[in-house]
C-alpha cells in the first residue's frame, strides 16, 4: 500500500527562522499543508509566503492561547495586563478553571481568523499551537466561530502512551464530543507525528512510519524549521538544539513509499 499523507507544518509566522523551514519544506519538499500563527513575530512574513502558495497548498490558522499576544487585547482571567499568554501549563490551568469568561474566547477566536484574512490568506482548515483548539473552554469558542473549516483533531492513536500523548488523546475525545453535540461534522484524516517531534532521528522514523503506514491516508504534523532566537524566545516548549536539522533535511526532499498530498485530494 503506498498512502497518500498530507504532510502538514505547524507554526508558519512565529519566527523568521520557521517561516524560513517551512518555506523550504514547501518549496522543495513534500509538504502540501501550512498553518500560520497570527500571533507570532513573523506573521506578516508567514502571511506572504502563504499568499505566493494560495491554490496550491491548503492553507490554515494556526490557533494560539500559550504564543505570543492576544490579538483581541487582554483577556480576563488568562492573559497579563499586555495581553501576552503565558506558558502552556499556566494556560491549561487557569482554562480548566473557567477563569476566562467564553464570550473574550470567542472573540479572541474571531480576532485571529480576522487577522489571517487581513493578511491576505485563505482559510482552508484550523489547528491549535500546543492543540490549543482542543483546550477546554476553547474547543467551544472555536466550534462556535469556526464551524466551517476543517478542524483538524490530533488524536494520534499510533503515538507511545506517555502522559503528553494521554492528555492529547483526551482533549481530541472531548473536541470530538462537543463538535457531535452541536452537530458538526468533523472532516479530519487520521492523526500522527507524535512520535517523530523533536527527535534526531526523524529520517529513519518517517522510513519506517511510511513502510508500515497507519492508513491508507493520513495526515503527518511536522515542524520544519531553522533555528533563530525568536523562536526560542517565544516557544519555551519547542524543540532545542541540533535536532531541527534532520527533519528539515527529511523534508526538503521527495520521500519514497508515500504520495504527498492536500487534504482536498488525500481521500
Amino acid at each position: 500500500m503506498i498512502p497518500r499523507v498530507v504532510f502538514h507544518a505547524d507554526d508558519l509566522g512565529i519566527s523568521p527562522g520557521v517561516s524560513r523551514g517551512v518555506a523550504r519544506a514547501v518549496e522543495a519538499g513534500p509538504v502540501r499543508a501550512v498553518s500560520l500563527c497570527v500571533t507570532g513575530d513573523d506573521a506578516e512574513g508567514g502571511a506572504a509566503l502563504a499568499r505566493r502558495w494560495v491554490g496550491e497548498v491548503d492553507l490554515g490558522l494556526h490557533l494560539s492561547f500559550s504564543l505570543g499576544r492576544a490579538v483581541s487585547g487582554p483577556i480576563d482571567g488568562l492573559t497579563d495586563g499586555l495581553g501576552r499568554f503565558p506558558p502552556l501549563p499556566e494556560t491549561l490551568a487557569r482554562l480548566r478553571l473557567g477563569l476566562p469568561p467564553s464570550a473574550l474566547l470567542r472573540r479572541e477566536v474571531r480576532a485571529q481568523l480576522d487577522r489571517a484574512a487581513a493578511l491576505g490568506v485563505p482559510l482552508d482548515h484550523l489547528d491549535g499551537h500546543h492543540h490549543a483548539h482542543t483546550f477546554p473552554g476553547v474547543r467551544d469558542a472555536v466550534l462556535s466561530v469556526a464551524g466551517h473549516l476543517r478542524l483538524r483533531v490530533p488524536d494520534d492513536r499510533w503515538a507511545r502512551p506517555t502522559p503528553r500523548t494521554l492528555l492529547i488523546r483526551s482533549l481530541a475525545r472531548a473536541f470530538r464530543r462537543r463538535a457531535a453535540a452541536r452537530g458538526i461534522r468533523l472532516d479530519a484524516l487520521p492523526f500522527t507525528g507524535l512520535d517523530l517531534h523533536d527527535r534526531a532521528d526523524f529520517a529513519a522514523r518517517l522510513e519506517a512510519l511510511l513502510a508500515a503506514p497507519p492508513a491508507p491516508a493520513f495526515e503527518l504534523m511536522v515542524h520544519p524549521r531553522e533555528e533563530d532566537a525568536a523562536f526560542r524566545r517565544l516557544d519555551r516548549l519547542g524543540p532545542r538544539g541540533e535536532r531541527w536539522r534532520d527533519e528539515l533535511d527529511a523534508l526538503t526532499r521527495a520521500p519514497e513509499g508515500c504520495r504527498p498530498s492536500r487534504f482536498s485530494r488525500a481521500r
